[in-house]
């Protein structure tokens, strides 16, 4: 993705829930430095090779995400498929005793569980963005080689793929690596947010005002990229 062609999205954005850009630079540029000694284009060709040609699952951790990783267990042979996890999907993924092969997080997720997903060889990618400077902070020095991502101007180590949500991010990433066909598991857009999206939640609870409308943004923005990419996909329900 272009800055140029996502610019005027991520402005929209903006708008709709009063971001402050500027701290989603500020994020972008500590991410960056902290990334400066790993060398971003292995893990680059990684993602391509793992993505490029394949059937892909990307996973959202709404409420229906168990529902439809157990339905699809039953019908198809999930070892042919490349698995996506956006953020707290990764536990659900791990619950049922399936790999991870890439994992989007902005570090909202259960932290215990994005790290065992990478130590048993997921690809992590880490947003930066204005709410999470803390965590960036804390978390990355102890995540090992990672790529970096952003919803602003991308640098040399921090890259702009598109996408707002960890969900709607997984979906332009893999995308932009042209898949054979995409799945899309526990994408609810609804009222109700997925207990694994936050660490602590025991059942899955109401969305607030802002959680709704970021909901709807991501709703917006996986149904443009997939009408303009075209490729071949499935919406669980």
């Amino acid at each position: 993705m272009k800055w140029v062609d996502w610019c005027p999205k991520y402005l929209e954005i903006v708008q709709r829930l009063d971001l402050d850009s500027n701290a989603d630079r500020e994020s972008t540029e500590i991410l960056t430095s902290m990334l400066e000694s790993i060398d971003p284009d292995p893990l680059l060709k990684q993602l391509s090779d793992c993505i490029s040609g394949k059937q892909v699952i990307v996973c959202g951790a709404g409420p229906s995400l168990k529902r439809h990783i157990e339905s699809l267990m039953k019908s198809e042979d999930l070892a042919d498929y490349v698995i996506v996890a956006a953020d707290g999907a990764t536990s659900v993924i791990l619950e049922l005793g399936l790999h991870c092969d890439v994992v989007v997080t902005d570090l909202d997720g259960n932290m215990e569980h994005l790290k065992e997903a990478k130590s048993r060889g997921a690809l992590l990618i880490v947003h930066a963005h204005g709410d999470n400077i803390e965590r960036v902070k804390s978390v990355v020095p102890s995540l090992g080689n990672i790529l970096g991502s952003t919803q602003v101007e991308p640098t040399d180590r921090v890259f702009l793929w598109g996408g707002f949500t960890d969900g709607d991010r997984a979906c332009h990433i893999v995308c932009e690596y042209l898949p054979k066909r995409i799945i899309l598991a526990g994408m609810d857009f609804g009222k109700r947010v997925g207990k694994w999206s936050k660490p602590g939640h025991k059942d899955h609870f109401p969305a607030n005002e802002r959680k709704r409308i970021k909901l709807e943004i991501a709703e917006e923005l996986i149904s443009s990229l997939l009408k303009r990419t075209g490729i071949e996909h499935v919406f669980l329900s």
